[in-house]
Formats: structure tokens, sequence, C-alpha cells
């Protein structure tokens, strides 16, 4: 075992868990988890670009880092210059350190400003661009322990699907089982979504249109596990996979039909919070195993600080990944944010703790799910006499989060419940 091992990050951008992508194909995904762990009850902190990756490079909720929106979003805020990054942590444990791909997080300076020696290509050059240039660099490295962080657009372009009438269908795939859920019993905002934002595109489309979104969302997940091999046949060829770490995840998920949404928005259902988590770390994390614990994009960092020779940084959120493999102690209950898009604020909390998932929309509407006997989030529970209790508990608990971690909407984003319940921007 490497006391002090490589690590290679890489992570896509808007794909969910394959658990909730039947017959999707990612052989590459499948070769790095037969040599390590899959975390089948991974998630993200919000489902939202900026925000999400704010949490993996630092640990820290949205609400924490100030990056609670895109940058493209009304009042958005970069993470601030000076914000300690797993790039600044591995440098100050002599590790050489490099950048690749979609940033996000700010315009100028990128990466190179947040403890990453090499900032590569940025987005715009494309995935394949970013697959050669971090290859090309991850060829050339010596003995010095190094880490890389490798950032893939797809399947993000999923957002070109309404031009593509003619997508052919996989004869594999199938539409979401909840594509038929009523709306009407959700809070009004996701409907609202689909009638008047993104989701005007889709709205009354059948059963085989959203065969061939998800067709053409498979294809995309397919291109980035194409760019992933890549990368795993460099550590191969070098002989240096032993000697590296490798983590593979995505920022957040897509919906892809799941209650007749496309895309991601004012929502917290799995398919935009439940995200692939793969570890491959020879000689200590097991190999072929699966493991049910519910993670978080929080735990990356104190893991990978542990792994890098120090201890796992105090005052996080996180925990380290191997306490949980070792069948040490391990969390109950998650956290979930969510605050705006483009223009739109609809801010959103969230809870899950054993089978129950709680949503509550703090400008109106609340959702409970029991995910156990409701895998598909169809029945909401929230207004049930019956789980007033129920209720009540996450209520308490979520406030007590929100308290503990600071987290309180910044005044720019006041915002008022117009005629329809949704919150929009004060001007």
């Amino acid at each position: 075992m490497a006391q002090r091992p490589n690590v290679l990050i890489v992570f896509s951008d808007q794909e969910s868990h394959h658990d909730l992508l039947p017959g999707v194909s990612a052989p590459h995904q499948d070769r790095l988890a037969a040599r390590g762990t899959v975390f089948a009850q991974s998630y993200c902190t919000t489902p939202q670009c900026s925000p999400a990756r704010g949490s993996i490079l630092t640990g820290l909720y949205p609400h924490q880092t100030g990056v609670q929106t895109n940058l493209d979003a009304a009042h958005a805020r970069e993470l601030p210059p000076g914000t300690l990054t797993l790039g600044g942590r591995a440098r100050a444990a002599g590790y050489r350190t490099a950048y690749f791909g979609k940033w996000h997080l700010s315009q100028r300076p990128g990466a190179e400003a947040f403890g990453f020696d090499v900032p590569g290509h940025p987005s715009g050059h494309g995935d394949r661009a970013v697959a050669e240039q971090a290859a090309a660099w991850l060829q050339g490295q010596g003995e010095e322990p190094w880490l890389a962080m490798v950032s893939f657009v797809n399947p993000h372009d999923i957002y070109n699907f309404p031009r593509r009438s003619d997508y052919p269908v996989r004869p594999e795939v199938a539409p979401p089982p909840s594509l038929g859920d009523d709306l009407a019993a959700k809070p009004s905002a996701q409907a609202r979504f689909l009638h008047e934002d993104q989701g005007r595109p889709l709205v009354g489309a059948d059963e085989e249109r959203w065969r061939q979104y998800r067709s053409m969302y498979y294809d995309l997940v397919g291109e980035v596990d194409g760019h992933l091999g890549r990368l795993l046949d460099v550590l191969d060829g070098r002989g240096t996979a032993r000697e590296t770490c490798v983590v593979y995840t995505s920022d957040h998920g897509d919906l892809a039909g799941a209650h007749g949404l496309p895309f991601k928005g004012p929502c917290m259902y799995e398919e935009l919070v439940r995200v692939p988590l793969i570890v491959r770390w020879p000689g200590v994390v097991p190999a072929g195993n699966v493991a049910a614990g519910l993670v978080s994009h929080l735990d990356l960092v104190p893991t990978l600080c542990a792994a890098m020779g120090g201890a796992a940084p105090s005052g996080l959120p996180g925990r380290n990944l191997l306490d949980l493999l070792a069948g040490r102690a391990w969390r109950e209950e998650l956290f979930f944010e969510y605050l705006a898009k483009q223009r739109w604020v609809c801010p959103i909390r969230t809870i899950r703790s054993g089978p129950w998932k709680m949503n509550v929309y703090l400008q109106g509407g609340i959702e409970l799910y029991h995910l156990g006997e409701d895998p598909h989030e169809m029945i909401n529970l929230a207004g049930s006499e019956a789980h007033r209790t129920v209720v009540d508990e996450l209520t308490a608990r979520l406030a007590r989060w929100r308290e503990e971690t600071g987290d309180s909407l910044p005044r720019e984003h006041t915002a008022s419940v117009d005629a329809a319940g949704t919150a929009r921007v004060q001007s």
C-alpha cells in the first residue's frame, strides 16, 4: 500500500447515480468499481454546478463557501480569493497539483489562484481536449506525489436535446417510473419550472420522446466514460495504478424525465442529488465492494487529506470515508440546500434521515417521502396527519443544522412570494 498515494479525481457534470439509470453502459466505471468501492448512497450538497463544485473543492456547504448559485445567476458570488481548497491542502502536503477542464467557480483568475500549479484547458476546448491534456500531464509525472482533478462537461450537453427531434432510441432505454407523476401534489415551483422555464420544450412529451432524451443522456455518459478509460490506461501503462487513489464522481445529477421533468431545477429528487462515487485505492479500499452508508461530497476533502499524510482537517462537516469502510460509527442523516437559478430564487433545505427525505421550500411548500416504500418519490406524505410527528422531528433537526452551520439567506436574496407561490428576486 502506498503511504502517500497519488490522487486522481475525475468528475463529470450532471450525471446521476447509475442505480437510477437502468441499462446505462459505463465499462470504465465498472472497471474502476471492480478494483474499488462503490458508494451506493452518495450525494452532492446541492443540484447546481458552481455551488456543488465549491463543496467538492472545499469540503464545505454552499452557504459556508458563499457560492450558492451558478456564476451566471442573479447576485452570484465567486469562490472568495484565499479560500483553502483541496489543491491548496495538497500543495501544502508536498504534492504537485493540476486542474483540467471546467472550473465554474471564478472568472479570472481561475484554478491557479486556489492551489493548483497547472491550470489546464477550460471546458470550452471540449472534453476530448481536456482528456488529452490531462493524460499527457499524467504521463509526464515522476516520483514526486501528485494530485490531479479532471473535470468533464458531459453529460451536461443534454441541454441540446430539444433541438434533436430525431435522436435514435436505444432499445434498452425505458422511460422513468415516475414519468406520470402529478405535480399538483408537489410544491408549485416544480410545475412552474416545467411550464414556464427550461422544461417548456418537453411539456406534454410522450414516452417515446423521453426515451429519446434518455438515449442521448446515456450516450453522453458513455462519452465521459471513454475519457475516464483513457486516464486509467495511462496509470496502467506507467505502472502507477497501485500507487494512485482514483475517485470518480459528478457534481450533481439530471432529472432525465423523472416526474416529467428535464435537466435540473428547483427540486431535490434522487435523480438530482444522488451521484456516482467510486473510490479505487489498492491495498486500502476494498475491491469489488459496495458501501451502503450515507455519504456526501463533503467527505472527499477529509478522506483525501488523510490519504496524503495528514489528519482529517478539523472544523469541516465531512467525515473520512475510511471510517465507514472500517465499520466505525457513521452518520444517520445528510443535509442539502438549493438557492436559485438564473433570476429565480426558490430556496430549499432538505434532510435525508434513515428512510425519510423531507424538502422544505422556504417560501412555502414541503415534501416528505419514505424512500423505502416510495423510492420514486411519488407520494408526498407531508400533509398526512399520520406523519405529523415525523415532520416535526425532521423540522427540528433541520433547524438545528441550519443554526449550527450558520445557514441564513444573504440579504440580496431576500425574496417575495408572487401570486403563484414562487419566490422571485426583488429588483
